[in-house]
C-alpha cells in the first residue's frame, strides 16, 4: 500500500481508529489520543466523519455529498478534498491509494 503525497479521488480513506468522538448537542466531538487535540464538527463535515467510519473511497464520498446536497460537484469536490486534507494533517484519517480496492 501507497500513501500519497496529496489526496485524489481514487484514494480510499477512513477514519483513524484511535479518535474518540461524542456526541455534544448537535455537534461531534473528537479527541485524538496520539496529540491530545479536541475537535469539533456539525453539519456537512459530521456527515462526511460518519461516513468514513469504514473505508470509503474519495469519489463515492463526493458523489454521495453533490447529491445529498444538491450542490455543483466541482465546489463539492474542492470543499471535501479540503477537509479530508485537514483531517489527514492532523492525524485524524488514514489513507491508501485505492490500488487493493
Amino acid at each position: 500500500m501507497t500513501i500519497p503525497h496529496m489526496l485524489d479521488l481514487q484514494c480510499v480513506v477512513q477514519r483513524a481508529p484511535e479518535i474518540l468522538a461524542a456526541e455534544a448537542d448537535k455537534d461531534l466531538v473528537m479527541v485524538s489520543i496520539a496529540n491530545g487535540f479536541y475537535y469539533a464538527v456539525s453539519d456537512v463535515a459530521r456527515e462526511i466523519w460518519e461516513a468514513i467510519e469504514r473505508p470509503k473511497k474519495v469519489s463515492d464520498l463526493i458523489d454521495d455529498l453533490a447529491k445529498s446536497y444538491n450542490i455543483d460537484p466541482t465546489i463539492c469536490r474542492t470543499e471535501t478534498l479540503s477537509f479530508l486534507e485537514d483531517l489527514r494533517s492532523e492525524g485524524l484519517l488514514k489513507v491508501n491509494d485505492g490500488s487493493g480496492q
